[in-house]
């Protein structure tokens, strides 16, 4: 289908192209593109559990535990246990973290604005908007579909 090999090339070369803007931009911290979703989210919710975040980022278990482990090693991440109940673990960013933190939100501000240029403010909340749906899409057919499959690594071309 035309339509999708278009719209699929244009989401694909914004993504490499974000990737390698925060990349960039990041160089100077011990993190990346990867990691800054999970910086940025913690820096405005300070304390979320790591559940609060699967459900938020739309991200897996396994890699959260992969990007929380990575952000302690590099210092950014504090890890402690709930008072009530110690199997609830709450999120901190640490001191050393706050200039990334910063730094990613004036990358956000200055990529928004390369990103936006000379798209009128409707357009550009109906892209959004669009965008937002065609990911819930994807996300509760791929997630429905790890669950019919027990958590197994198969693709929906598998299938």
């Amino acid at each position: 289908m035309e339509s999708f090999s278009n719209l699929g090339r244009y989401v694909s070369i914004c993504d490499r192209l974000m990737k390698m803007y925060y990349d960039r931009g990041l160089s100077e911290f011990e993190i990346g593109w990867g990691q800054q979703f999970y910086v940025e989210y913690l820096y405005d919710h300070p304390g979320a559990s790591p559940q609060e975040m699967v459900s938020c980022i739309h991200v897996d278990k396994a890699t959260l535990t992969k990007i929380i482990k990575k952000l302690t090693e590099v210092g950014y991440l504090q890890v402690t246990s709930d008072g009530k109940d110690r199997r609830v673990k709450h999120l901190y960013l640490t001191e050393k973290a706050i200039p990334a933190a910063m730094r990613i939100k004036q990358i956000h501000a200055a990529f928004y604005e390369v990103l936006s240029a000379g798209i009128p403010p409707e357009e550009l909340a109906l892209t959004e908007r669009t965008l937002q749906r065609m990911a819930d899409n994807i996300h509760h057919t791929v997630w429905h579909r790890m669950e019919e499959h027990h958590g197994s690594k198969r693709t929906l071309a598998a299938d």
